[in-house]
């Protein structure tokens, strides 16, 4: 069985006027819920992907400073005829995803594309999920954050934009507790730039 991420039910409601002007005082309120609520799920026994002897020893995670430069408005090329592939996991188990687009944005003047994938569902019948996962490695893995990479999690926009906020970048559980089978971050979203944004590597497993 495939054992999916749990996620943290903040949402970023960033005000967006045009690429350059993001509400920076939202933006650190929300980050700054967002935090409390992930370590608070960290350490509670019933949400917690930790193992007990470790969840003890913890007492929040170890994240970069806010920073509004990594809040960035991204443009949506959507890839509709995109087949469906069995993504790879930290396991034997796979996950069937499809590319939903293409994500393209700046950040300190320099241009970046990621690709966003919609989870396939197991069934015909199944509804499709709003969810978008976003997994992605950059020149920080292995040192400052965890090697095999971060995540984020997004929502279907109406438009042809949507706003990524690294600041909200996370951990796989796999990092956490070997116990979990995670993702592998596809090769097309290994960035050759550092996002010093987002959760650290956890100190307990160094």
């Amino acid at each position: 069985m495939y054992i999916k991420i749990i996620l943290v039910n903040v949402a970023v409601f960033v005000s967006v006027l045009s690429y350059s002007q993001i509400d920076s005082i939202a933006l650190v309120n929300e980050n700054v819920a967002y935090r409390a609520a992930l370590n608070k799920q960290y350490a509670d026994e019933a949400t917690s992907p930790m193992q007990k002897k470790d969840r003890k020893k913890f007492t929040g995670h170890n994240f970069y400073e806010i920073d509004i430069k990594y809040c960035v408005l991204a443009s949506l090329q959507r890839t509709p005829t995109a087949r469906s592939f069995q993504m790879k996991t930290t396991s034997s188990r796979s996950h069937e995803y499809r590319k939903y687009g293409i994500l393209t944005f700046v950040i300190k003047g320099v241009s970046l594309r990621l690709s966003v994938y919609q989870d396939v569902p197991n069934h015909p019948d199944d509804p499709v999920s709003s969810h978008l996962f976003l997994p992605f490695k950059d020149k920080t893995n292995g040192g400052e954050t965890y090697g095999g990479g971060r995540y984020l999690d997004l929502e279907i926009p109406e438009g042809d934009t949507m706003v990524l906020d690294f600041n909200q970048a996370y951990n796989p559980y796999c990092h956490y507790n070997v116990e979990y089978s995670c993702p592998l971050v596809p090769r097309e979203n290994n960035l050759a730039f550092r996002i010093e944004a987002g959760v650290k590597k956890y100190n307990v497993l160094k």
